[in-house]
């Protein structure tokens, strides 16, 4: 377990280690949007971890290759349907 804070929206979760950002942002009603469901095909999902990327599965060639083509993508840039939360504290933001 650990806490997942979302920016700007000032929300911490709960969030179980072995889910993802997306599942636990679905799980406590946190408008995060994930167009292909969750499966790795957009970007819409694209968060950037400000805080416990520590506490976070490393991104594989997959995630990476996606990212490639996210708006406002940064050395921190994640998308939440496949980043797994390994427990302890995570502070994401949200784009705009």
């Amino acid at each position: 377990m650990g806490n997942l804070t979302f920016l700007p929206l000032n929300r911490t979760v709960m969030a179980c280690a072995g889910d993802t950002i997306l599942d636990a942002a679905l799980q406590q009603d946190i408008p995060l949007e994930h167009e292909c469901g969750g499966n790795c095909a957009c970007t819409t999902c694209h968060v950037i971890v400000l805080e416990g990327g520590e506490n976070l599965s490393a991104m594989e060639e997959v995630e990476a290759d996606r990212l490639s083509t996210a708006e406002g993508l940064t050395s921190t840039s994640r998308l939440a349907c496949q980043t797994i939360l390994r427990g302890g504290d995570v502070i994401v933001l949200l784009p705009a």
